[in-house]
């Protein structure tokens, strides 16, 4: 995490720079904001924003967590009379932006050559609800997959971009559905490690609503099995509860119109439908699935309609997460081609891109057309 920093015209930068320096370097144990900074950069050149003209010498005041930057910014202007810059960047952001521009990394690039990804769909249903959020039995987890195989390429210097879905499933009413039910706490905490390992050789996991339900449910049970049942569980599914936890999944928070809401992502990356939906049909009265899937196109014949309290460990609440899966792969199927596309021309991953108005996709891009061409960015 770094932030720019800049001083007034009457002001030479290598002196301007050598003072933060030298009062970092002697209150580095200290535990004022000088101590929060982990290094201060060279002196680069960078072009104003509001006339490309001018160029501004700069250096960059790299901070030892990512929500030190405002407090080290605040105490270098009001402290030390310096101006400061991309202080408001979140720290994912500003470090996508930095590996695409230094060309290290973009999203779904291939180069120009085949490549194939593969897309896991699931879907959980719960039959009871706990005195916890953590607590919560997850009862049928029904599963499948297909793969998508396209190739992009992409020039930044002048901004050419081109992406082609080489092969892509129709027929989601074909799709094996795989469903592990869990009658007890042993068959779940078997059926979880197994899920836990499956998601891991994915690359896209999708459903509908999944970081506000789903994923979160799966995240937090998997934490309280863990906690709760410590010792009855194998040293080979606490690894892979552990890998899991650690690598595979983020809590996260979940903003629409203001309103927070708990959500979980799981990696390498979470295609969220509802919010895909809602980013691409926004015009839609109802972004449920019961809605949204016969608006696509998507229909089941004798189509199961289940409320919460009809949940059960029975053959039709396994028909009915079947069909769901089933919905949920064909709702999949037209909605990544639409953001596959996307995410690759602005390198934004699902988690920012489908959240976000055209508004945030254009700071993104602009954020990355910044750092390429060494712009100063103003706040966002």
């Amino acid at each position: 995490p770094y932030f720019l920093v800049f001083c007034p015209k009457e002001r030479s930068i290598d002196s301007a720079r050598k003072e933060p320096i030298k009062k970092w370097e002697d209150n580095k144990l200290s535990d004022n904001a000088l101590s929060k900074i982990e290094k201060i950069g060279e002196i680069e050149s960078y072009r104003s924003f509001w006339d490309f003209e001018i160029n501004r010498k700069i250096f960059k005041v790299y901070t030892k967590k990512s929500y030190f930057v405002p407090e080290i910014s605040n105490f270098l202007f009001f402290n030390h009379n310096l101006y400061t810059a991309e202080h408001d960047i979140p720290y994912q952001q500003r470090a996508l932006v930095d590996l695409a521009a230094a060309k290290k990394t973009w999203l779904f690039d291939t180069n120009g050559e085949k490549k194939k990804v593969k897309v896991l769909i699931y879907d959980i249903e719960t039959t009871e609800f706990g005195t916890g959020k953590d607590n919560i039995p997850i009862d049928i987890i029904g599963y499948s997959n297909f793969d998508i195989t396209f190739e992009s390429y992409k020039n930044l210097d002048n901004e050419e971009f081109s992406f082609d879905i080489l092969d892509c499933p129709s027929n989601w009413q074909d799709m094996d559905i795989n469903q592990l039910v869990s009658p007890n706490i042993d068959e779940e905490i078997n059926n979880l490690s197994s899920f836990c390992e499956t998601v891991s050789k994915y690359d896209i996991i999708s459903g509908h609503n999944i970081i506000g339900f789903d994923n979160l449910h799966v995240y937090n049970r998997v934490n309280w099995i863990i906690k709760s049942h410590n010792d009855n569980i194998s040293v080979d599914k606490k690894k892979i509860f552990q890998n899991f936890l650690k690598k595979y999944s983020r809590p996260d928070k979940s903003f629409y119109f203001g309103v927070n809401s708990e959500a979980v992502q799981f990696y390498p990356c979470s295609l969220d439908t509802y919010l895909g939906v809602r980013k691409f049909y926004s015009f839609l009265n109802d972004f449920s699935l019961k809605s949204v899937a016969p608006f696509l196109g998507i229909e089941l014949k004798n189509r199961l309609i289940l409320t919460p309290a009809q949940i059960k460990i029975d053959d039709r609440t396994l028909k009915y997460n079947k069909q769901d899966v089933q919905e949920q792969i064909g709702v999949t199927l037209n909605l990544i081609q639409q953001a596959l596309p996307l995410a690759f021309t602005t390198c934004m991953p699902f988690d920012m891109l489908l959240s976000s108005g055209a508004v945030s996709m254009w700071d993104h891009m602009s954020l990355i057309r910044g750092a390429v061409q060494k712009k100063i960015m103003p706040p966002i």
